[in-house]
This record gives C-alpha cells, sequence and structure tokens, in this order.
C-alpha cells in the first residue's frame, strides 16, 4: 500500500510522468498502468484514494482479492481445521485434501496453511516469563529413557531421566532413576540440591502422582512426603498446571537438551549399573554446564549460575533430608497397623482410629493429629508384628503368659513335634505376644489336619528346615513333603527279554 499511494502522490501531485514515476518507484511501467486502470474502474479520484486507509483502499483497488469468500462454499472452518491437527496423524495436507475435495475451486493450500497459521497466531499468544535470580527450579522426566544391561542374564532394564533447570542461569542438572516413584523423585531433589550447593524459594514440578496427590488448576493436593522433603530446604513447590508445559518452560527446554546431549550421546553405549550410567550422566551434565552459550556473551551456565542464581538461592541445612514415607491406617481390632505386610501396635485405645503413618529408613512412627503416638524400630522384612507391651490392655498382659501355656498345652495333646514347633515359633520374636496370632495359625492347621502322625510329621519336617511360617506348614501339610517314604524292593523279574553279560558271554 505504500507504493501504492507514492504512486498516486507523484502521477496525479507531482504531475511526474508514467515512466519516471515507475523507475522512481522501482516497479514495471505496466504495473504502474494496471493501478491506474484500477482506480478508475473504482469511480475514486485520487484525493479520494488517498485519504483512505490501507485496508478500504485495498478493498477499493482490489474489490476480488479483498472481498470475504462465501463461508458456507468456499470458506474452511480454521477454527475446527485446528483442533483436528491435535488428532493423531492428522497432518494440514490431509485437511487440504478433503476440503478440496468438498470445495474444488477452494482456497489454495498455500493460503490454506497461512489461514491456519493466522489463527494460532491469534489463539495462542505467549507471555514471557521474568524470572529472579535464585527463585526458581523446573523439575520434570524426560520421555526418553537410558537402558541397563545385566551383565549375567542380558536383559534390558530402561531408567528413567530426572532432570531440573533453574530459571535465570538455565543450569542444568539430570540423573537415571529406577522409576518416577516417590522415593526415586524426593532423593532426585535432594542430590539435585546438592549438586547446585544450594536450594531456590520455589520448585516447578510437573503434575506426576508422586508430587500431586490430587490435580487442580488453582489448588492442586501436594503429596506429604514431598512436601515434607521442600520444607526441609526452605522450598516452596507450586506444580504447573495439567497439560499446560509453557507453565514450566525452562525444564522442557532443558529435557530437549538432555535427549540431544546426553541420550543421543550414550545411545551405543552399554552400562552394567545404574551407577555406573549415572557416572556416565554426571559427565555429560558437567559438559553442558560448561558450555558456552550463544546470547549471552558466550558465558556457560555454570559461569551465570555462580554469578546469578547461587548468590541469591537458599543455603542448604546442615543435614540432607532422609526419605520417608506417608500414608493413612486405621487400627485394627488387635491395636496394630500394617505397613509393607508387618503389623506395628499403638495405644489400643485408638482401635477404630484412622492414623497417619511415617516410615523412614530405620524407623515406623505411628501419628493421630499430628501428635505422634507410637514410634517401632522399623523391620524390613514382611510378616510377624511388633507389639509394645505399654499398647495392651491391663487384661491382655495378665493373660499373655496363660494364652501361650494353653497353647502349648494344646500343641502337646498332637505331639511332641508340634510342641516344639510352637515353642520355636515364640523364642523367634523378642516379645511373645508378637508370636501369638502365628502359633494360633499353626495350632489349627495341627488341629485340622487328617491325623495327629501326619500333623507330627508335618512338624518334624517343618523344624528340620525352618518352615515355621503358617503359610510354610500349610504347604507342608497339603504337600505331604513330611511324609515318611517306605523304600520298596523291586526285585528282579527274569523273563525272554531279559539280557546280561551272562548271556553275551554264552553268545561268545
Amino acid at each position: 500500500m505504500r507504493r501504492i499511494r507514492e504512486a498516486l502522490r507523484l502521477v496525479f501531485e507531482q504531475g511526474m510522468s508514467r515512466t519516471r514515476t515507475a523507475a522512481a518507484l522501482g516497479i514495471g511501467k505496466t504495473t504502474l498502468l494496471e493501478l491506474l486502470e484500477r482506480l478508475e474502474r473504482s469511480g475514486l479520484t485520487p484525493s479520494e484514494a488517498l485519504l483512505f486507509n490501507d485496508g478500504d483502499l485495498e478493498a477499493h483497488l482490489y474489490p476480488r482479492a479483498s472481498a470475504q469468500l462465501d463461508h458456507k462454499t468456499r470458506e474452511p472452518d480454521i477454527a475446527h481445521m485446528v483442533a483436528e491437527l491435535a488428532r493423531p496423524g492428522v497432518t494440514r495436507k490431509l485437511l487440504w485434501e478433503e476440503y478440496r475435495k468438498d470445495h474444488p475451486e477452494g482456497l489454495g493450500y498455500t493460503t490454506f496453511c497461512d489461514r491456519i497459521h493466522s489463527h494460532r497466531g491469534e489463539a495462542d499468544l505467549v507471555m514471557r516469563q521474568e524470572h529472579k535470580p535464585g527463585e526458581k527450579v523446573f523439575v520434570d522426566y524426560s520421555g526418553d529413557r537410558l537402558e541397563v544391561v545385566d551383565p549375567v542374564s542380558g536383559e534390558v532394564f530402561p531408567k528413567e531421566l530426572f532432570v531440573m533447570a533453574w530459571g535465570a542461569s538455565h543450569l542444568i542438572y539430570a540423573e537415571a532413576q529406577d522409576s518416577q516413584r516417590m522415593g526415586d523423585w524426593t532423593m532426585g531433589h535432594v542430590r539435585g540440591f546438592e549438586y547446585f550447593g544450594c536450594a531456590p524459594s520455589v520448585v516447578v514440578p510437573d503434575c506426576l502422582r508422586s508430587a500431586v496427590t490430587k490435580a487442580h488448576t488453582y489448588d492442586p493436593e501436594l503429596n506429604r512426603t514431598y512436601v515434607e522433603m521442600c520444607s526441609h530446604y526452605g522450598v516452596v513447590a507450586v506444580p504447573a498446571r495439567s497439560r499446560k508445559p509453557r507453565d514450566k518452560a525452562k525444564v522442557e527446554n532443558a529435557v530437549r537438551i538432555v535427549q540431544q546431549r546426553i541420550v543421543a550421546v550414550l545411545r551405543d553405549r552399554e552400562f552394567h549399573s545404574l551407577q555406573e550410567l549415572n557416572a556416565a550422566v554426571r559427565a555429560e551434565v558437567d559438559r553442558i554446564n560448561a558450555s558456552p552459550m550463544q546470547g549471552y556473551d558466550r558465558k556457560c551456565r555454570r559461569e551465570i549460575f555462580e554469578a546469578v542464581d547461587k548468590p541469591a538461592a537458599r543455603p542448604l541445612p546442615e543435614a540432607s533430608w532422609e526419605h520417608q514415607q506417608w500414608s493413612r491406617r486405621r487400627v485394627g481390632i488387635d491395636y496394630c497397623v500394617e505397613f509393607e505386610k508387618h503389623w506395628y501396635s499403638v495405644p489400643h485405645g485408638l482401635v477404630g482410629r484412622v492414623v497417619d503413618v511415617r516410615a523412614t529408613v530405620g524407623a515406623v512412627e505411628v501419628h493421630l493429629d499430628q501428635e505422634r503416638v507410637a514410634v517401632h524400630q522399623r523391620i524390613h522384612r514382611p510378616g510377624g508384628h511388633s507389639i509394645q507391651e505399654a499398647h495392651m490392655p491391663q487384661r491382655h498382659r495378665h493373660a499373655l503368659p496363660e494364652h501361650l501355656e494353653r497353647m502349648l498345652w494344646r500343641a502337646g495333646h498332637i505331639g511332641p513335634s508340634t510342641r516344639a514347633m510352637i515353642r520355636a515359633r515364640i523364642d523367634a520374636v523378642p516379645n511373645p505376644v508378637a508370636a501369638m496370632r502365628a502359633c494360633l495359625g499353626l495350632l489349627r492347621l495341627a488341629e485340622n489336619a487328617t491325623s495327629t502322625e501326619r500333623a507330627e510329621r508335618a512338624a518334624r519336617y517343618a523344624m528340620d528346615n525352618s518352615l515355621l511360617s503358617c503359610r510354610q506348614f500349610e504347604l507342608v501339610l497339603r504337600s505331604g513333603a513330611g511324609e515318611a517314604k517306605e523304600s520298596e524292593s523291586v526285585g528282579i523279574v527274569t523273563h525272554g527279554n531279559l539280557q546280561g553279560s551272562s548271556l553275551w558271554a554264552q553268545e561268545a
């Protein structure tokens, strides 16, 4: 439109010839003559044309190009086309072919793509985020994985790639993990903070289950263990909105860099342990952080971090955070709560109440309304009970010896092996009350056996092979593993097909 206005001014106001005007504007004389013909057909005077804005002037001079096409017959529904592009396998070429099949005189492919691009540009505006020094770290997992190969069996185990990135300096941390479960997720943060040597004020994770228990656009519910870890370092977790990757664009870009410069670099190397893999990943991470960045005066991420983020970040606490698990349990009628197939006692007055169980590497704590009501040494093997006498009601404490003696008396009526098995199960735990339920189960299995002899043989076999759990003893009874096998002499049968050395000797 600028050249059109200039052409009209030179020809009609300055009185310049057509030839000189075309040369001055750098256009062909034929193009200038066509423009003047369009002005004449439009019915506008040159002075009127110069008063119009660019849009109105184009509409008068090029009515066919600027006129709206018939939406019902020729103009595609661009909003619908953009929505269709989100479906798997749908391309612009496919949509254009379908459109031209219904409207052969419709838009060309280039114009069709321009309409889609313009619609996206209007509807998909973004706001640039400003990252304050030392404020935010963004966290996510890479979609591409690395692998560890068992050196004996050759079995391949895929490993997750955990990625962290600072907002202001772009400094990256990455490590390989077994899974995205809570233990790996939280300890990945701990090791990342230790790699940085400081902690941010805010961490922005994705909405994975280990971070967010219940997703919500405005008020997500965070996992309690994750909150405990963040509180230890004075960090606030602000999860990104679900399906809004631009909320954590920094780590999305870091994931892309990690995939290109770690996953791709290590793709042909074979690793036999997670430690070996992480050593290689750490070397590549250090190389990325030491590489100059374009647009930052050739400074590397580490230099920018030391100058910008680290001085404004939070110092690390004296002790690292210890991984812990929180779970909710209801206290059973035996005043015990279960954690990883082991039962821990609580005060008997809490029967039926819902409590919070906090487990660390060495201890299991039970909390009610933010108050600790019981603590036990953590037992990592499944099965069994950890019961403290102080948690038992008074009548149970007095009745305990009597119950144990009665069970031994009942076992003695079956046989000495059964009694010895019950005695061994009682002696296997520091507190006899922890064995009461298991002893009762063993006793009932023995009493329900088809005969006392069968129960005795099974008990003897269980004692000899240290099979003292209820499940193991039940399998012994069912399989008959303890049954005595009488050896039977088969003897030699003489018949016409019998061959031997004596027969060969006769033939020889």
